[in-house]
């Protein structure tokens, strides 16, 4: 990834209203922007950035073989959205004629309130909220359709629909073989990886909106809680050593265009304040946004950034941005990654000191078996042999992330250190001076 690439990008993005300067982008040449390609196709910036600059009639700024790029990724994007659309279409379709319980959650179900327009999104996968009544009619139902179950945990269950093609890791995301990922939900929070108990807060099929798209009526969840869920999800993945900067960025464009609205702010604070620590996580990943994007919020969002503990904001303000815009785990040719610093936030939210130890080993030091990441199909045994070397390339890589990222966690240990104990002094100097003022202030009013 090319950093100033990178950069130049997320200000061509930044929501705040301000006008970039665009000529920058002509400084950058065809080799900048190639290796900065797997950067902007993981983070999903790349089809936003896109359509910014011909909204603008400003892609000439970009080198050609570039801009074709780009205009490929579109419209390879346009057949793929097609495909998971007929699939999402008939999904659904299973579902209600199985007497499935379902919400549609995150994907689809963001469009228009979170993302202008789908095309913009790169749709991965298809993830369904059920309630446990519901999960054996839809199991069935999705594999009658062909698909199989490709790991499961209590909550959530993922199911992939095998083909012939063999996934690589340089797969074109964009393109319609891509294989697509159907996640029925229970939950959304995972206490067992983050050792964190945090309450679902109610969130019930049963009682979500409709939403028409596309000429297609599903039920999602209400606004308030979808917002709620986003928030949920970012911060698990923060905490989880990753986020698409797509997802704040789209929770800024939510927070932009409902930045009026009183009312619903504060339905969603009164549902935050039910939950502890959720109005922190959620001043996390507002933060996180702002940093990055800089859109207009709502003033209780204000709050829960200002409300934020020290660590959490020092964290914020010291590590967020650099370790927000880091390439993906695998795609990192940068060795020395900062993905597992999010640890330093993580462990601020365990009291116990068994589970920072625990939770610390685990980030750094993970040993289990990676998930095999294809469903072999057949006893090709051709098709086997490229399966397990796809499975040994993944578990390579995994090795040298952890490996490069454990080490510069183990370095930042004392800059950490540092940044807490700076902080404490500063709040001690505040704390004393706020009492001599007042002790001034007394001394005067017994005087006059």
């Amino acid at each position: 990834m090319n950093r100033n690439v990178a950069e130049a990008v997320i200000r061509c993005l930044r929501l705040s209203g301000e006008a970039p300067d665009l000529s920058e982008l002509k400084r950058f040449k065809a080799r900048h922007w190639r290796s900065t390609f797997s950067w902007l196709d993981t983070s999903g910036l790349a089809l936003y950035f896109f359509r910014y600059l011909r909204d603008r009639e400003a892609t000439d700024l970009l080198p050609l073989a570039v801009r074709k790029r780009f205009e490929k990724n579109a419209a390879s994007n346009r057949g793929r959205l097609e495909y998971v659309t007929g699939e999402f279409a008939s999904i659904n379709s299973k579902f209600q004629r199985a007497g499935v319980n379902f919400a549609v959650v995150k994907g689809f179900s963001l469009v228009p309130a979170f993302c202008p327009d789908a095309s913009l999104r790169v749709p991965n996968d298809l993830d369904y909220l059920l309630d446990k009544v519901s999960l054996p009619a839809a199991r069935r139902a999705l594999e009658e359709a062909g698909y199989r179950l490709r790991s499961s945990s209590d909550i959530e269950f993922k199911f992939i629909k095998p083909s012939s093609k063999i996934p690589t890791f340089a797969d074109d995301p964009y393109s319609s073989e891509t294989e697509l990922l159907v996640e029925l939900h229970l939950g959304f929070w995972k206490i067992a990886t983050t050792l964190m108990p945090l309450e679902e807060s109610g969130f019930q099929p049963d009682q979500a909106a409709h939403h028409e798209w596309q000429g297609l009526s599903f039920p999602v969840l209400k606004d308030e809680q979808a917002f709620e869920l986003q928030v949920r999800h970012i911060f698990q993945h923060i905490l989880e050593c990753w986020v698409k900067l797509s997802w704040p960025l789209e929770v800024g464009y939510f927070a932009r265009s409902r930045v009026a609205d009183a009312a619903f702010w504060n339905r969603v604070d009164i549902r935050m304040q039910k939950v502890p620590d959720l109005r922190e996580f959620a001043g996390i990943v507002v933060g996180l946004s702002d940093l990055l994007f800089a859109p207009p919020k709502p003033a209780l969002a204000d709050q829960w950034v200002e409300g934020l503990r020290p660590t959490a904001r020092t964290w914020l303000e010291n590590y967020g941005r650099e370790w927000a815009i880091q390439e993906h785990p695998l795609n990192n040719r940068n060795l020395i990654s900062a993905a597992k610093l999010c640890l330093f936030l993580h462990r601020e939210y365990l009291s116990d000191r068994k589970l920072k130890a625990e939770i610390t080993r685990r980030r750094l030091f993970p040993w289990k078996q990676p998930e095999n990441i294809v469903v072999t199909v057949g006893k090709n045994s051709a098709r086997s042999l490229k399966t397990t070397w796809l499975q040994v390339q993944f578990v390579t890589r995994r090795l040298l992330f952890h490996f490069g990222s454990t080490f510069r966690f183990c370095w930042e240990v004392p800059r950490w250190e540092e940044l807490k104990r700076r902080y404490r002094r500063r709040l001690s100097t505040d704390s004393e001076r706020a009492v001599d003022t007042v002790a001034r202030a007394d001394r005067k009013a017994t005087s006059d």
